[in-house]
């Protein structure tokens, strides 16, 4: 695979930290949330089939290709040693990382995990049924498909921010990777099983929100019960308090990255 695209602030000769967005998103994502930590190189990578990386051949997604390209732009930006965070996606990308690269990263943030070790994580199957059925029937046929089914229509009543977010996978790009993205990465795990967790030894920030079905705790609480240093803690609700939760989860990450500090980038 071709290099991503990616996006980078800051002062390169500050630390690094390389931030991974989630499934259907893409390097916007992190460089909204973030836009000016201090004393932070931030690199903000579009995944295959997102953004502006869309011409890659789907059958090879995974979070291990994910993972190897990833450290394929790490090692190209002459970094051998960073901060590395993502959201859902990213942070399963993150842990894959950690666990196969583990002298590449000096810390982790993982903000709102969605995959633990299993396959098709019955949290997330409308984003993996809109792929599909964006494939089979189109980006109308799909829509309405997606606006008459039964799952769908009772997150549209329980929490209809959450269901708006599941709506905006029709304006991204309609390619074969955006598509079939949001299947392929459904279909795959980051690990094989939680216990490999404990083999990580960076210190470790997890980050959490309520009311997000896409996200549940239950996910987080798996992970951090597996892993030796971590700390984690509660955001306000991202799709109900977005400006109390932008705020937060930057305090946060600030005060995490400043008492884990990486001093200066490693050339290679």
């Amino acid at each position: 695979m071709s290099l991503p695209a990616f996006q980078t602030l800051g002062n390169p000769n500050d630390p690094p930290l390389l931030f991974l967005h989630g499934l259907g998103a893409g390097k916007i994502q992190t460089t909204s949330a973030f836009p000016s930590l201090p004393h932070c190189f931030l690199i903000a990578p579009d995944m295959p089939g997102h953004g502006e990386s869309q011409s890659y051949d789907p059958s090879g997604f995974s979070f291990d290709s994910f993972a190897d390209l990833t450290v394929r732009l790490i090692r190209h930006l002459g970094i051998e040693t960073l901060h590395l965070g993502g959201l859902s996606m990213g942070s399963g990308i993150a842990l894959n990382i950690a666990l196969r690269y583990p002298e590449m990263v000096h810390s982790l943030i993982l903000l709102r995990p969605s995959w633990t070790d299993k396959r098709k994580p019955e949290h997330l199957k409308l984003v993996a049924w809109v792929g599909q059925w964006i494939e089979k029937l189109g980006m109308h046929g799909a829509r309405e498909q997606l606006l008459q089914c039964p799952d769908f229509l009772i997150l549209q009543t329980q929490n209809p921010p959450v269901a708006d977010s599941i709506l905006a996978l029709f304006d991204r790009p309609e390619t074969p990777a955006s598509t079939a993205v949001l299947y392929k990465m459904w279909q795959d795990a980051p690990f094989h099983a939680l216990s490999e967790l404990q083999s990580i030894e960076q210190p470790t920030l997890i980050l959490t929100t309520g009311r997000d079905e896409l996200h549940p705790q239950l996910a987080a609480d798996q992970i951090a019960a597996n892993l030796r240093h971590h700390r984690s803690t509660a955001l306000p609700a991202r799709y109900h308090e977005p400006e109390a939760y932008h705020t937060a989860l930057r305090g946060e990450v600030r005060d995490f990255l400043a008492s884990n500090e990486l001093s200066e980038p490693s050339p290679s």
